[in-house]
C-alpha cells in the first residue's frame, strides 16, 4: 500500500494511491493540503474506511416498482381522488399487467407503440374492457390516450430522479390519434331544457332545483352536490364554486381552484323557495338546517349515482333522449354562446383552466354571424365596382377630407406634410 504527493507540474501537486493493486490519482492545490490530504487517505484505507473498489452496479428497477414508488408519492400526495383513482384503474388493467416485470431502463419507445396499437384494436375488437365500480365500458381511443399520457408521466418523473435520461412514452399524440372532442359534446335546446324542467316540477320536485342550477350556472355535478348555502350571494347575486363531492370525498374543484358563477334572478327564486321548504322539513323533524344546499332526506349530500338515475327518468318523462348529467353543463355553456356572450366569459363561468379548451370544446357552437364577412367578400369579388362606389359615397357623405374620418382610429395618424 502506498500514498504519495508527487508536484506534476510547478504548483500543481497531486496524491498517488496504490492500494491492493488499484490505483488512483487526485489533484490537490498546495503541497500542505496534499500532504494533509494522504495522511487522512492513508488512515482511511488502513481502517477499511475508504474502498477503492468500484461501486457495483444497481441491480435494474423494475416498472411494476418505480410505479407504484410514484403513485404513493406523487399521485396519492398531489392529485384529487377522482384522478388517483383513474389513475389507479390505469395502472391495475393496462400498465402493470403489460410492463410490470420489465426493467424500467430497457422500456423501449418501440414497446410503448406496440403495447399502444394492440389496446387499439383490443379496442376496436371490443375483447377489453374496464371495470370502474361496477361500470363496464369498452375501452376506447380516449382511453388508451389516456394510458399513454400516464405512461409519460412515470417516465418524466424517472428522468427527474435521475434513473432515466429519456422518456420511450413523450408525446403520446404521435401515435395515438383520438377523435375531436367536439364529438362527445351533447346538449339541448332552450326548449328541450324547458319541457326537462317541467317534468322535474312535475315529477321530481326535490330535484327539480339541483336541475335548474345546472342548467343555469354550468357546475359539474359534484361541484352541484358539495354546495353549501354559505356559498350563495344573495345580494351581489353570484354563487362560489369551493368545492367538489368525488365519492363522497370533499376536494377542490377540478381545476383546484374555486371560482364564481353569476346567479340569475330566476334561479335565485328557484334557489329561495327550495330554502324555505328545506327550513320547514327541519323544523318539523326537529332538526338542524343542513348545511348543503341539495341534501338527501337523511341531510347528507346527494349520491351522485342516484342522482344519475333520477335525472334519466325524469328525460324519460319529459319525453327527452337520454344524456349524460354533464351534458347540462354542455347545455349551459352553448345557451350562453348562442345568445352572443363571448368565449371569454364562458371560460370564466365554467372555470376553464385555459380559453383553449373552451375554444376546442364549443369554438364550434359559436352563431354564424361571422359568415356575412365571408359573403361580403365574395360580394367585392364578384361585384367590386359598386361596392367601391357606395364606399365612396359614404365617404363623400360623412367628410370630404377621408382622413378626417380615421382620426382616433388605432393605428392611424393623419400625415402632417
Amino acid at each position: 500500500m502506498g500514498v504519495k504527493v508527487r508536484e506534476w507540474k510547478k504548483g500543481v501537486w497531486w496524491i498517488l494511491i496504490d492500494h491492493k493493486g488499484k490505483r488512483k490519482s487526485v489533484k490537490v492545490g498546495s503541497k500542505e493540503a496534499a500532504k494533509a490530504a494522504a495522511r487522512k487517505i492513508e488512515e482511511a484505507l488502513t481502517t477499511g474506511k475508504l474502498n477503492l473498489d468500484p461501486p457495483k452496479p444497481l441491480k435494474s428497477l423494475l416498472f411494476t416498482e418505480y410505479a407504484e414508488k410514484w403513485f404513493a408519492g406523487h399521485v396519492s400526495v398531489n392529485l384529487k381522488p377522482s384522478t388517483q383513482h383513474g389513475v389507479r384503474l390505469i395502472l391495475d388493467k393496462a400498465l402493470l399487467p403489460a410492463f410490470g416485470d420489465k426493467p424500467l431502463d430497457k422500456i423501449t419507445r418501440d414497446d410503448v407503440k406496440t403495447f399502444a396499437y394492440r389496446m387499439l384494436e383490443a379496442g376496436r375488437a371490443k375483447e377489453i374492457k374496464l371495470a370502474d365500480g361496477g361500470k363496464t365500458k369498452t375501452l376506447s381511443r380516449s382511453s388508451v390516450m389516456g394510458m399513454g399520457r400516464t405512461l409519460s408521466a412515470i417516465f418524466n418523473h424517472a428522468i427527474e430522479d435521475g434513473i432515466l435520461t429519456s422518456n420511450p412514452a413523450q408525446r403520446p399524440g404521435r401515435y395515438i390519434r383520438t377523435g375531436d372532442r367536439r364529438e362527445k359534446i351533447d346538449f339541448l335546446t332552450p326548449e328541450e331544457g324547458r319541457i326537462l324542467l317541467e317534468a322535474a316540477k312535475a315529477h321530481r320536485a326535490r330535484h327539480y332545483p339541483i336541475l335548474a342550477t345546472a342548467l343555469y350556472t354550468g357546475a359539474r355535478q359534484g361541484e352541484l352536490l358539495a354546495l353549501q348555502w354559505g356559498d350563495i350571494d344573495w345580494h351581489g347575486k353570484f354563487i362560489e364554486i369551493r368545492r367538489a363531492n368525488w365519492r363522497g370525498i370533499i376536494s377542490t374543484p377540478k381545476s383546484g381552484k374555486g371560482r364564481r358563477v353569476d346567479l340569475a334572478d330566476h334561479l335565485a327564486g328557484i334557489l329561495s323557495e327550495h330554502r324555505r321548504v328545506l327550513v320547514a322539513e327541519a323544523l318539523k323533524a326537529g332538526k338542524p338546517m343542513p348545511d348543503w344546499v341539495f341534501p338527501s332526506e337523511e341531510g347528507t349530500p346527494l349520491d351522485a349515482a342516484n342522482l344519475r338515475k333520477v335525472f334519466a327518468k325524469v328525460l324519460k318523462k319529459a319525453g327527452l333522449r337520454q344524456i349524460r348529467f354533464h351534458d347540462l353543463r354542455h347545455t349551459f355553456a352553448s345557451w350562453l354562446i348562442a345568445n352572443g356572450e363571448s368565449l371569454a366569459y364562458v371560460k370564466e363561468q365554467m372555470g376553464h383552466h385555459s380559453i383553449q379548451i373552451t375554444v376546442d370544446t364549443y369554438g364550434h357552437l359559436i352563431p354564424g354571424a361571422n359568415r356575412e364577412a365571408v359573403n361580403r367578400l365574395a360580394a367585392m369579388v364578384e361585384n367590386p365596382q359598386p361596392i367601391r362606389n357606395q364606399a365612396q359615397k359614404r365617404g363623400q357623405a360623412e367628410s370630404p377630407n377621408p382622413a378626417k374620418r380615421l382620426v382616433g382610429h388605432e393605428g392611424f395618424e393623419p400625415s402632417t406634410s
